[in-house]
């Protein structure tokens, strides 16, 4: 049965307490705190959210018996804008973080094998219909029953669509995508299962699922009854457990569920009921959970609209749990003091049970630690880690390598003395690329010394790169750190698609910003051969500071070397053009490694404060590779 991978960047959200409350103040949710966590959506009749309600107005039972609410707070996404220029909804940035401190959704959008290929185009239509609502602080994902490759949690919109439109391109070697055997249609089931387990960590953000598919065996009066049993009530535990509103999206529209009046035939009410019986199945999720179930294929983005507008406000409730560490599921009811209003709401969690750790993959790292930080299916974030994959070849084309590069910030907020944060100390590092299903592909392990340079707001910071032999394909990159002065660990995941540079015309690798002076960076010549500077995953800098951006543009062996011309563009918030070079590249440039270095200072003493985007293209002939990264000047 083929595995759902699912990741999600960042660690816990912490919000603020509700303002202007007269009874004692409720403590803001912090980290450490071993509370059971509540996100409630609180709707009206319209199934808009009910705003302005306080803790005195919510009730929490526990296995029946009512729990005191030791944290509150309420949460008021930010409205739906459309930005002034259109890369600033578009472009993502380039960096990941284990560390996203704003309020957002966590979407997973799933594409069924149960579809059928007359309503593909209105699945796939659908699926572009979600990422369309997405705003800044959600996060989507998608996911598939059986043929497919999911895309994990990310705000890159480019990432999401090409999931959805094509999702089989870009395999790396190794990395199979036939379609599983799906008997019964229970691996729908399962995958739902796997979605609702991958959240159920993820405190006080709304998570909702929109399921597009023409059926859901849920419940079965045949020979499949006993094989939907157990998947089916899996996965309403792990819904339960993890407060995820399920939306089910019926491509094939919404047919006439009972036969004709002329209708005698045996088969036209045997088709009837069975629409009826599938209509049921679908319903299902929806209802246990206060999602809905929507079946208007023409006008997806205005049904979708609606979906996303019941959480733009929710409550998070905190409470202790009686029974934290037994293992079993316990019940939660949620009520308000409102009448008229329906909630969406958890209804249970797991006490933690004790741990059996998994056996480790082959090509995971030796440290114990290590591994359990990139072996799960969510960041951990413990330290702070900022991280890029950018993509090179080889000086002969032989092959391409990736650099991940990593900042790890000793923050105020880590244990220890400022004397402690700013010595340096061995770290060790684990970076690999991942498959769909979660193999390691390549791996590369390191044990450095570090030492940290002040950073904004007290802390001390140090950058590492690593680098990975990778054939062209599309991979995630997990990278672990152990930190050994601080006896900390955190992991950090994004993605890499590493081009065919022997096989295309034109290519570029990946951009490199290098802020001077960098000497916090191990070791201290990553990229000899491949690059010339060392690279930061910084993305915002002050007016004055020295920083060269660098691509290294490649010729393929599929033809002659022909001359050409490199541009460089930053476009401002506005999506005006502040600046444009242009370079003309001609054939004894590339030499015998068929590559050529460009390099630009980027000209921040002319550029006020605010949002750019780089763009450097290259263009030979009719072929063109172009690169982009998002920076801000402070």
């Amino acid at each position: 049965m083929a595995r759902v991978l699912l990741l999600v960047f960042g660690g816990l959200m912490f919000l603020l307490s509700l303002p202007g409350a007269a009874q004692e103040p409720v403590p803001r949710f912090r980290s450490g705190v071993d509370l059971v966590d509540v996100d409630v959506s609180v709707l009206d009749d319209n199934r808009l959210p009910v705003r302005g309600l306080t803790v005195d107005d919510f009730t929490i039972l526990e296995d029946g018996e009512p729990r005191p609410i030791v944290a509150f707070s309420a949460v008021e996404l930010p409205p739906r804008r459309r930005p002034d220029a259109e890369w600033m909804a578009v472009v993502a940035p380039d960096v990941a973080s284990n560390d996203l401190q704003h309020e957002g959704r966590l979407v997973v959008i799933l594409i069924d094998q149960s579809i059928r290929p007359e309503e593909l185009p209105a699945s796939v239509a659908i699926a572009e219909a979600v990422v369309d609502q997405l705003r800044p602080g959600d996060l989507a994902a998608v996911a598939y029953s059986t043929f497919g490759v999911p895309q994990n949690f990310t705000a890159d919109r480019e990432r999401l669509l090409h999931a959805i439109r094509q999702p089989l391109v870009g395999l790396p070697a190794g990395d199979g995508a036939g379609p599983a055997l799906c008997p019964c249609g229970a691996c729908s089931l399962e995958t739902v299962a796997n979605v609702a387990e991958a959240l159920a960590p993820v405190r006080q953000r709304r998570k909702l699922l929109v399921f597009i598919g023409s059926s859901l065996a849920v419940h079965s009066a045949g020979p499949c009854s006993a094989r939907l049993d157990a998947p089916r009530e899996r996965a309403l535990r792990a819904i339960d457990a993890a407060n995820l509103t399920v939306y089910a999206y019926d491509p094939g529209g919404l047919p006439t569920l009972v036969a004709s009046a002329g209708e005698r035939r045996p088969a036209g009410r045997n088709r009837a009921m069975a629409n009826l019986a599938r209509v049921g199945n679908l319903r299902l999720l929806p209802d246990r959970t206060g999602g809905r179930f929507l079946s208007d294929t023409l006008r997806p983005a205005d049904r979708l609209a609606e979906v996303f507008r019941e959480s733009d406000a929710y409550y998070v409730l905190g409470f202790e749990p009686a029974h934290p560490d037994d293992g079993r599921f316990h019940r939660i009811e949620v009520r308000v003091a409102r009448r008229g209003v329906r909630l969406q709401a958890r209804r249970g969690y797991f006490g933690r049970a004790a741990r059996v750790a998994d056996a480790p993959a082959s090509g995971a790292p030796t440290s114990p630690r290590l591994w359990e930080t990139v072996a799960s299916l969510w960041p951990v974030s413990d330290i702070r880690l900022t991280a890029a994959a950018v993509p090179l070849a080889r000086p002969d084309l032989s092959g391409s390598v990736v650099a991940s590069i990593v900042r790890v910030a000793r923050g105020v907020d880590a244990p220890g003395a400022i004397d402690d944060m700013a010595q340096p100390g061995e770290v060790r590092v684990f970076t690999g690329a991942f498959n769909r299903e979660g193999r390691v592909l390549a791996s590369t392990e390191q044990v450095l010394r570090v030492e940290p340079q002040p950073a904004a707001g007290g802390a001390f910071e140090y950058e590492v790169v690593s680098r990975l032999d990778l054939p062209p394909g599309r991979y995630e990159l997990r990278t672990a750190v152990e930190d050994v002065t601080l006896g900390r660990t955190g992991s950090v995941y994004t993605y890499v698609d590493v081009p065919d540079y022997r096989g295309t015309d034109v290519a570029l690798s990946g951009v490199l910003l290098g802020a001077a002076p960098n000497g916090a960076v191990a070791p201290a010549d990553p990229l000899a051969g491949l690059a010339s500077l060392v690279p930061t995953t910084r993305r915002a800098f002050a007016r004055g500071e020295d920083v060269d951006a660098f691509v290294r543009i490649y010729q393929g062996l599929t033809r002659s070397l022909t001359a050409g011309y490199v541009v460089a563009e930053i476009v401002d918030a506005a999506d005006t053009v502040v600046y444009r070079s242009e370079t003309r590249l001609e054939p004894p440039q590339f030499g015998a490694s068929r590559a050529v270095d460009f390099r630009m200072k980027l000209p921040l003493d002319e550029l006020p404060a605010g949002e750019y985007l780089l763009g450097i293209e290259a263009r030979h002939g009719n072929a063109s590779a172009r690169r982009h990264v998002r920076f801000s000047v402070r």
